[in-house]
């Protein structure tokens, strides 16, 4: 059963629509320029295409000066062929819209969520979309990394980049936050800011994460397996020839003492040989069913 009273602890400024087979909520002030732009309870219209692109194709909203991004959701992994874009739970990009709020104001730089939507599709699943305000001047974290594989990005640039996530992850973890899919994809950076020493770093696609009361390590170095992994993805394909480096710059920013970072280091290269196995068999499984092996970033 869905428990609608989520929708009561959206952020104040949001207003709430529901009916048996639409969810919208919407931040007040904008609700009258984004229904003007197609975006509306429950209106259909084709949105343009954006430059930027996610696992999935884009969207883009333009109001003036300002520029919003629409995000579909869509499965990854092997849930992609079987479900697609339908979920049961029509909550998620609602509790995206809240989990982005909390997080800005705990000083934790993500995109400003102004809307969301689930609208009933069939056997009693959902189409969900999220709308935020798009990061300008901005790449993620990979495209970035990619640069430095081809030698087109400083190796003090690069280890910046690497040691500002690392104090990302570790801020996060702080606040008892885990990201549910951590990756490089997931994070951006502001390309102005990257001649400095410290880059600044924006978290994006919050969908499935959550605040954990009592973080424990084990759901620390979880986290961070599924980065290790993601990056380890990536040097396979030829995508991040010296991914040791890139480890010891995070954990530079995410541990303060030597010990403290070979010991976390230990643990998560221990999690991920333990799972290593089921890796495997997910990545032959996926190429399997006809993963597109042109998507670079896993």
């Amino acid at each position: 059963m869905t428990d609608w009273s989520e929708l009561e602890r959206l952020p104040a400024d949001v207003s709430v629509q529901r009916t048996p087979r639409l969810v919208y909520a919407v931040r007040a002030d904008l609700a009258a320029a984004l229904s003007a732009a197609g975006f509306a309870a429950g209106s259909s219209a084709r949105l343009p295409s954006s430059d930027l692109a996610g696992r999935n194709p884009l969207a883009e909203i333009v109001l003036g000066k300002q520029r919003f991004v629409v995000r579909r959701f869509a499965h990854g992994g092997l849930l992609r062929w079987l479900t697609g874009r339908r979920y049961w739970n029509p909550l998620r990009p609602f509790r995206e819209l809240s989990l982005a709020r909390r997080l800005s104001e705990l000083g934790i730089r993500v995109p400003e969520v102004v809307a969301a939507r689930a609208r009933r599709s069939v056997v009693g699943t959902w189409k969900l979309e999220l709308v935020s305000r798009r990061i300008e001047g901005s790449l993620d974290l990979g495209t970035l990394i990619l640069r430095s594989a081809s030698d087109a990005l400083s190796r003090p640039t690069e280890r910046a980049c690497a040691r500002a996530l690392g104090v990302l992850v570790a801020r996060l973890h702080e606040f008892e936050f885990v990201h549910a899919d951590l990756t490089l994809r997931n994070v951006l950076v502001d390309a102005t800011s990257l001649e400095t020493s410290e880059p600044t770093l924006w978290l994006v696609d919050l969908d499935g994460s959550r605040f954990v009361h009592g973080l424990s390590m084990h759901d620390r170095v979880q986290n961070l397996s599924r980065l290790w992994r993601h990056v380890e993805r990536m040097q396979r394909a030829g995508l991040v020839p010296r991914a040791a480096r890139l480890c010891a710059s995070f954990l530079q920013g995410y541990a303060s003492s030597r010990e403290a970072r070979h010991q976390m280091l230990h643990r998560v290269q221990e999690s991920y040989r333990r799972a290593s196995g089921w890796h495997a068999a997910a990545d032959v499984l996926e190429r399997g069913v006809g993963a597109r092996r042109s998507e670079p970033l896993p």
